[in-house]
């Protein structure tokens, strides 16, 4: 249901989502499969310390914890309620939230608006929020953060800590985000799946995780948006970066968007595209560009000229980077128009055939030691915004020493708050060395186009704030 505005009772509850310290599962489950089931072993697997309160009218104990017949037979506080029961149920189940004074309630049943029971899902909505008892759902999966290490849903692992808030309506893609974080280290504050989206809204997370001392950026994956201009408004007053993809644009898109979630599309994407703009929240149009763009958005700060420096032991790679900045429409800049002085500093870390231009090739035979000058460099120029490090192992170059050359250079240069981004182009090696990057705070990718993604993304930022 559409809402003018973030609505602060709603923010100041959202905190019990994602770090309560009780919750009742209200359909909790002895049967392993079951979502009331995997709900509690979920918390209980990732360390969930708070208490939890199963509630099965049938059941004397659920996984060695004592089972309560109703939500108000549980005699402590209960500050979240997970409630996994047949649609049907749910409005009495609420009525007892709202007398047990639960402070939030997930409903992650489906069965209602996306079938077509619009009327259903509104009276539910309406009533808690004539109870100030903010729903999120239904129709969702869960949510969870790994600082608080809370998985709360029918959710497999936890994402690795790191900046990115993901704020999603799909279930299924949430799930690929997490094992992405998992797999290649996009570290995240916070995750919710909103599924239907009846209550809570994006910008009420958006402004929660504005007021998120782990959060970095915003990453917001979207089917259908309610309310664009409270979105519009949460976007605009946020001092972090949101990152928006959106989906169900094409015309079997929109009837699959609403058969999921039940996401109404009725305008065009141009309708959208402004929104955004007007919002200043940065677009991706693929699934990689959005979770490589939300990364770098979450561990570099922006830069609003484009004096960008690459640095790289592989031609190809130059190249490709080169051409793909042109197709974004930030090309790069001759080492001599950036800082005229900095060619002769860059020379003395590369052999006579390196071409000290931009990119700087030093050459297939790069040393650590090589990396580390040039770097090191670049860095210190004031007349430099960025410095983009690429490397492909060779027999000569060991990518693994150059890593720890370039994180030792990162740290110990800090405090001029220059964004460093590197491309590892490879095998095993530069996987194992794009996590070693991420969990030290750099940003790194498999390819070129990926990385150039990114710094073009921290260029938008900075001319968003700019504007601003």
């Amino acid at each position: 249901m559409r809402i003018e505005q973030s609505r602060p009772y709603v923010i100041d509850r959202l905190k019990y989502a994602l770090n309560p310290q009780s919750i009742a599962v209200v359909g909790s489950s002895r049967l392993d499969g079951k979502v009331g089931f995997k709900v509690i072993e979920g918390l209980q697997k990732w360390g969930y310390q708070g208490k939890i309160f199963p509630v099965n009218p049938r059941a004397q104990k659920v996984q060695n914890l004592p089972a309560y017949r109703t939500i108000k037979d549980i005699e402590e506080d209960v500050d979240l309620a997970f409630v996994a029961v047949p649609a049907h149920v749910v409005k009495s189940v609420l009525e007892d939230c709202a007398t047990k004074g639960v402070k939030i309630v997930v409903i992650s049943t489906s069965a209602f608006k996306e079938i077509g029971r619009e009327q259903l899902q509104d009276e539910l909505t309406q009533f808690c929020r004539d109870h100030q008892m903010p729903l999120i759902g239904p129709n969702l999966v869960g949510m969870g953060s790994p600082y608080f290490h809370f998985n709360c849903g029918f959710i497999p692992y936890l994402p690795v800590p790191g900046p990115v808030a993901m704020i999603s309506q799909s279930g299924a893609n949430l799930l690929a985000a997490l094992g992405t974080s998992q797999e290649d280290h996009l570290g995240m504050s916070f995750f919710v799946g909103l599924g239907n989206k009846a209550d809570v809204d994006f910008c009420e997370f958006i402004d929660y995780a504005n007021q998120d001392p782990n959060t970095g950026s915003i990453a917001v994956y979207i089917e259908g948006l309610d309310s664009p201009e409270a979105f519009k408004k949460s976007v605009q007053n946020s001092h972090k970066p949101v990152v928006v993809i959106k989906v169900g644009g094409s015309p079997i898109g929109k009837k699959a968007a609403f058969a999921h979630t039940a996401s109404e599309n009725p305008h065009d994407d141009d309708f959208y595209q402004q929104i955004f703009d007007e919002a200043g929240a940065i677009r991706a149009q693929t699934w990689q560009e959005f979770l490589d763009v939300s990364l770098v958005l979450g561990l570099m700060p922006p830069i609003q000229r484009d004096h960008i420096v690459m640095i790289t032991n592989g031609g190809g790679s130059g190249l490709l980077s080169a051409d793909h900045f042109e197709r974004k429409g930030l090309p790069l800049h001759e080492l001599s128009e950036i800082s005229p002085a900095l060619a002769m500093r860059i020379r003395n870390y590369m052999p006579m055939f390196g071409s000290p231009l931009n990119p700087v090739d030093i050459s297939g035979t790069a040393t650590p030691v090589q990396y580390k000058g040039a770097v090191s460099q670049a860095l210190r120029d004031p007349n430099v915004d960025l410095v983009y490090v690429s490397i492909c192992p060779t027999a000569v170059t060991d990518v693994n020493q150059v890593a720890d050359e370039i994180i030792a250079v990162y740290d110990k240069n800090k405090k001029l708050n220059k964004p460093v981004i590197m491309e590892c182009q490879g095998g095993k090696e530069c996987h194992d060395i794009i996590l070693k990057l991420r969990d030290h705070g750099i940003p790194a990718y498999p390819t070129a186009e990926q990385a150039v993604n990114a710094i073009v993304a921290l260029h938008k930022y900075g001319n968003i704030l700019a504007k601003r």
